[in-house]
């Protein structure tokens, strides 16, 4: 996983993908390049390319399978993007493709949450997304990458923030950083850094000694 200053790298690198899949004239494949390479461009802070490539992969997929795999990463960057009718469309086939397809580490229940609650963030319904926190957050499964849940756990930190739940948010976040220094994950680190900027200095002082730790390890 990569810091948020090296992200450009792989934007980079997966666009070459494009011109090496026209090739073989197969739209799983080019579905796959476009969904990487999308997904690359938004976390690189690209978010209008990012909705591009990725609505050109939801629109290539041969099937089921492929669209569903497209549909999540398109709901986050047009909620980035603050696209509040693109999101809502591409988050709400998602949830209903989740009983037709195989759960992967993107397509299950839990990931879903936490897309949903950041693009009701992101498009500016706060009150919504307290509310989605409101009920308990789908069982994670096999199926779920461990980081999903250092994910989950900053975006519902903001949402208690919102809220005006500093102790909550403070938990949440100090579970969050021992997990994000754990797994390796820089840019999680980096999320926890800007939510608790001027607000949770501990924890925001926490997260620069992980991250600064982990850019040596990198670095090495």
């Amino acid at each position: 996983m990569l810091p948020e200053e090296r992200l450009a790298t792989a934007a980079h690198w997966t666009v070459k993908s494009l011109d090496v899949v026209r090739a073989f004239d197969d739209r799983a494949l080019t579905t796959t390049a476009l969904r990487m390479h999308g997904n690359e461009l938004r976390k690189a802070g690209l978010l209008g390319a990012a909705v591009d490539r990725l609505n050109q992969a939801a629109v290539t997929a041969p099937g089921t399978e492929q669209r569903a795999a497209v549909l999540p990463l398109l709901a986050r960057a047009a909620g980035a993007l603050g696209n509040a009718v693109l999101f809502d469309q591409a988050a709400r086939e998602a949830h209903q493709l989740l009983d037709t397809v195989e759960h992967t580490s993107l397509v299950n229940p839990s990931a879903l949450y936490e897309i949903h609650l950041r693009g009701l963030i992101s498009t500016g319904r706060i009150r919504d997304a307290i509310r989605h926190t409101e009920a308990a957050p789908p069982a994670p499964t096999i199926a779920v990458a461990p980081r999903w849940r250092v994910i989950e756990l900053i975006t519902t930190s903001r949402v208690r923030l919102l809220a005006g739940d500093s102790h909550g948010a403070t938990q949440l976040l100090a579970a969050a950083v021992r997990e994000a220094q754990a797994q390796r994950l820089p840019h999680q680190l980096q999320r926890v850094q800007r939510t608790t900027v001027g607000r949770l200095p501990d924890i925001h002082d926490a997260a620069t000694r992980a991250l600064a730790q982990l850019r040596t390890e990198i670095a090495a």
